[in-house]
């Protein structure tokens, strides 16, 4: 009893422990993680390193992580700083009333103005705002519909739409013979509830035919629909604007006054990446092994688990994070050679976009040729560019995840997405690589513990039952032993177990 007692408290002792240790660490979990990945993907370039240096495996991992820095850390930091500072000039540049000028320009240019615009935007806002109890308000949607039908007739005649607006003005006079609170005799044919209903049907034969004529003025319902998206009024228009910069310079210039304190982090995560790379490289094997000695998890199922973090690792990131590269790369002399500018930033927002499943490139290029055709009136670039994204930069990432990983399974396309996204909103941009990673690891788990399972399944106590009669029953659990050697392994070899997995033998130099 007093060996249970001392188990249980040995274990809250273990547990207050490991939250303590967790809140220590739980800063450093970024960089710390990014040095494992960086160490499995870059492992064969660290065997080559460990053998050009003879084995000297202290040396290896100080070259292998400055050629990590060099080729890797120092390129990403300098193309990031770049892309914030044409960021924040892109900010400073676009006034709301600059966006506003490029806004109608774009919509001029895509043949998309509405015609007596301000007309219609005065009926729109009589017809909605209708009260069918003012009279006040019947008179000045009366008045604006009035003014819509001089401005179309001076333009297109008086015959141009006009059995549409007799008919129109005809149900207007009609809706103002009812009114639910009119002060008239009622007799048998005629209540209070009739002449309400009757009014409310009055109402919706004037905003159908309002719309009828609207449609019409406009080139259709689907035209009326796009111009009345691309015009709204002009005051709507720069408040949205100015909106939307009030949103977004508070957040850049919080990010600039936090400037100093970024920086701090940064460095210091900075340092840790790359004194973690080393000690992994250097001392990778003994770390796993420590790991793997203090775990009570079976050493099958750690190795298992090291495995799938090294085939993930490849297939997550290397294949996800290098076709992102590639696509960003081909993406970027599009931009260069169609003269768009802000480079670093396309580049950078391609590169980011094409790590999340069924979103990709798109979501960049195709607005710059939008940009280039209509605002900057260059169709041939905007064409060129586009069939460039379509063909080149659209394909290149099979080319890349087919190359990387060989025939290797990838998560369901829903998983990833729905990994990557949940792995932002948690843990910002790093999410777009650990979420995957979790999900696949948790799928690995979940077959551990399915084949342990089946593994229980196949064994059966036999105690014994009423009468000395013995009767097999199935355990719900078994013990087993973590570490055996000798005469125990060949006896444990001898038992039915689920397969086991590649072993793991780890070499100077990997983890």
């Amino acid at each position: 009893m007093s060996r249970l007692i001392s188990f249980f408290v040995l274990v809250a002792i273990i547990v207050v422990i490991g939250l303590l240790f967790y809140k220590v660490m739980v800063g450093f979990f970024v960089p710390v993680f990014l040095a494992a990945v960086l160490v499995v993907v870059f492992r064969p370039l660290h065997k080559w390193v460990l053998e050009k240096t003879g084995r000297r495996e202290q040396l290896s991992a100080v070259l292998t992580t400055a050629l990590i820095l060099t080729s890797v850390l120092l390129p990403t930091t300098l193309v990031v700083i770049a892309a914030a500072i044409q960021s924040a000039s892109l900010i400073n540049e676009n006034t709301p009333t600059r966006v506003s000028s490029s806004i109608v320009k774009l919509r001029n240019a895509m043949k998309l103005e509405m015609e007596y615009a301000d007309q219609i935007h005065n009926c729109d806002k009589e017809n909605g705002g209708l009260d069918s109890n003012d009279a006040n308000s019947r008179a000045r949607l009366k008045q604006a519909v009035q003014a819509l039908h001089t401005a179309v007739k001076k333009d297109h005649g008086a015959k141009f739409l006009e059995k549409e607006f007799e008919n129109y003005f005809d149900i207007t006079n009609k809706v103002g013979e009812f009114s639910p609170n009119a002060n008239k005799p009622k007799s048998e044919t005629e209540t209070a509830t009739d002449n309400e209903q009757t009014l409310q049907e009055r109402l919706v034969a004037l905003n159908a035919q309002y719309l009828d004529i609207r449609a019409k003025i406009l080139g259709g319902e689907f035209l009326a629909a796009l111009k009345t998206i691309a015009n709204p009024e002009k005051k709507e228009l720069e408040r949205i604007a100015k909106q939307a910069f009030e949103y977004v310079q508070p957040q850049f210039l919080s990010l600039t006054g936090a400037t100093g304190a970024f920086l701090v982090q940064f460095v210091i995560g900075t340092v840790i990446l790359i004194i973690s790379t080393f000690f992994f490289l250097y001392d990778g094997p003994g770390m796993v092994k420590s790991i793997m000695e203090l775990s009570p998890l079976d050493d099958r199922y750690e190795q298992e688990l090291l495995l799938e973090f090294d085939r993930i690792s490849r297939a997550m990131v290397l294949a996800t994070i290098l076709s992102a590269i590639t696509q960003g790369a081909f993406a970027g002399m599009g931009y260069y050679v169609a003269g768009l500018p802000n480079l670093m930033l396309l580049v950078i927002l391609t590169t980011v976009f094409a790590m999340i499943p069924f979103v990709g490139p798109p979501v960049v290029w195709i607005p710059a040729c939008i940009y280039l055709a209509f605002n900057q009136g260059q169709s041939g670039a905007a064409i060129g560019l586009a069939l460039w994204g379509l063909l080149v930069v659209g394909t290149i990432d099979n080319v890349v995840k087919a190359y990387v990983l060989h025939g290797q399974a990838q998560l369901h396309p829903l998983l990833a997405l729905l990994s990557v996204l949940g792995g932002v909103q948690a843990l910002g941009p790093i999410g777009i690589v650990v979420g995957p990673m979790v999900v696949a690891l948790l799928q690995t788990l979940l077959s551990i513990l399915q084949r342990e399972m089946l593994h229980f399944e196949d064994h059966t106590l036999v105690v014994a039952g009423p009468g000395g009669v013995e009767s097999p029953k199935r355990p719900r659990f078994r013990l087993r032993r973590k570490k055996r050697t000798g005469s125990q392994t060949s006896q444990a070899k001898s038992e039915s177990e689920p397969p086991q997995p590649a072993a793991v033998s780890p070499t100077a130099g990997e983890t």
